[in-house]
């Protein structure tokens, strides 16, 4: 049914968005569930804490694991409560403390609070005594001691590492050679991880002892993370074993590969190492890797150059690369230099493919939180109901905050198009009434007539029926139990 038939029916849509929401937070195969989860969690709406409170006993642990991270995000102290994370699965207390620790939801009362309590289960304190660490605390030496104990070489490992103890990291590294192919893989996989997220330089012997000596027979792939590693928390000996580990003559796939080691770990890319590499300056991809890589540098120095190689290097469409240029940016530019990145981007030329309309999404993203002024100036200079303001609408949606609704307001509606439904989904997350008519295509989208991803129409029938006076009946609607 047409978007235009629904408005003539001039129907309550109450029913289809109870029926819209209760359907979206069911368990789908797909996922798509948690996705739509995700999605109502971003309107950082407090009205959704008893939606949030309800789904914490979930039979589903990742559902658990988004209904206490929603009602941290919602609190006044912006922390985990541990009383709840004491009260679901295990799988999802672990997945909850690493997302929680990642997200800054938890500090450090939280973290001793867990700790103190007997049943926490291993892999979840090992990350707690890591984050404690970080944060310039002296950790309990027994507990380090027991872990290292542990049966689980992804635990155990680690921990032997922590401890710093020779002949507990030898014997734990013993235990890893002589270990299943799988649990091997695990645990390198979980320990390289660990070394690098906590920047443990201290593990820098037992790195080389990989690669050097042999400590531990690992394959390609293995190879590569573990010198990732060692370069990523001592660039110095990580560089005199990345010169010899590839050949003279690499080819393509291993000069982005390994060019994209030493631009992850932080590693200016000096004239030896182009020469390394073998890299042609003009060469679109490898080239601009280049240029960009001198972001790596003094933050004083860099330039004009660097940041525009930075948003060509974007343009390439290459995925890892791309990843590295947004992380690098939100890392060493200044809010000036940041601009200058995210708005040339933020506009796309005709015809562009998915992966670049993904990119302009993040930069306007970006550009709001850097420099609103220049954000609303783009939106307001670009043409009604075109694909550009289209996806300006949907950057605007991944941000929770007064003004962006502010800006949708302003825009110019005369349909039911994909950017007016756009426009209305921001709208509709102020406390300002609708007009009669914006009501009801905002139900015709709960009803899912606005041709929106299913994650947008859980946002537009929760908004649907909290504006109806229905948010009680939409609890009582999705209720798991």
């Amino acid at each position: 049914m047409s978007a235009n038939s629904f408005c003539a029916s001039g129907s309550d849509y109450s029913d289809a968005a109870l029926h819209q929401l209760q359907e979206a937070t069911r368990n789908q195969r797909s996922g798509q569930h948690l996705l739509n989860l995700a999605s109502l969690r971003s309107l950082n709406d407090t009205d959704l804490r008893p939606f949030f409170s309800q789904f914490t006993q979930h039979p589903d642990w990742t559902v658990q694991v988004h209904a206490v991270l929603g009602l941290a995000e919602l609190s006044e102290e912006q922390t985990v409560d541990p009383w709840l994370v004491q009260q679901i699965a295990p799988t999802a207390r672990e997945h909850l403390i690493a997302q929680a620790l990642d997200d800054g939801l938890m500090k450090q009362e939280q973290m001793e609070t867990l700790l103190k309590w007997e049943s926490l289960e291993a892999t979840p304190r090992l990350l707690l005594l890591s984050d404690l660490r970080r944060l310039g605390n002296e950790i309990d030496s027994e507990m380090i001691n027991e872990l290292s104990r542990s049966t689980d070489l992804s635990i155990s490992m680690f921990a032997a590492l922590l401890g710093d103890n020779d002949d507990t990291i030898d014997n734990t590294t013993q235990s890893l050679r002589r270990a299943t192919r799988r649990d091997r893989d695990n645990a390198l996989q979980r320990t390289l991880l660990l070394i690098r997220q906590y920047n443990f330089t201290e593990a820098t012997p037992w790195l080389v002892s990989l690669l050097d000596d042999g400590s531990v027979v690992l394959n390609d792939t293995q190879r590569y993370w573990a010198l990732f590693t060692l370069l990523s928390v001592n660039n110095e000996i990580g560089l005199e074993i990345w010169n010899r580990e590839f050949s003279f003559e690499p080819n393509r796939k291993d000069q982005v590969r390994y060019f994209l080691l030493l631009l992850e770990a932080g590693i200016y890319p000096t004239e030896s190492v182009q020469e390394r590499l073998l890299i042609e300056l003009d060469d679109p991809l490898l080239g601009n890797m280049f240029t960009s890589g001198k972001i790596n540098g003094d933050k004083e120095s860099i330039s004009p150059d660097t940041i525009s190689s930075l948003s060509d290097l974007v343009t390439q469409g290459h995925r890892a690369t791309t990843d590295w240029a947004f992380r690098i940016a939100l890392e060493r530019l200044s809010n000036d230099q940041a601009m200058q990145f995210y708005k040339s981007l933020a506009i796309i030329p005709d015809g562009a493919n998915p992966r670049r309309k993904e990119a302009a999404i993040r930069s306007f993203t970006e550009l709001i939180r850097v420099a609103p002024s220049e954000a609303w100036t783009i939106l307001r200079a670009t043409k009604d109901d075109s694909q550009q303001q289209e996806l300006l609408l949907l950057a605007m949606l991944q941000v929770a905050d007064v003004e962006v609704v502010e800006e949708a307001t302003k825009l110019r509606r005369i349909g039911v198009n994909r950017a007016d439904v756009l426009a209305l989904l921001l709208m509709a997350r102020s406390s300002t009434p609708l007009e009669k008519k914006d009501q009801e295509y905002l139900g015709i989208i709960a009803a899912g007539g606005g041709h929106v991803s299913p994650a947008l129409e859980t946002q537009a029938a929760w908004l649907y029926l909290k504006r109806m006076g229905l948010a009680d009946k939409a609890l009582a609607a999705v209720s798991p139990h």
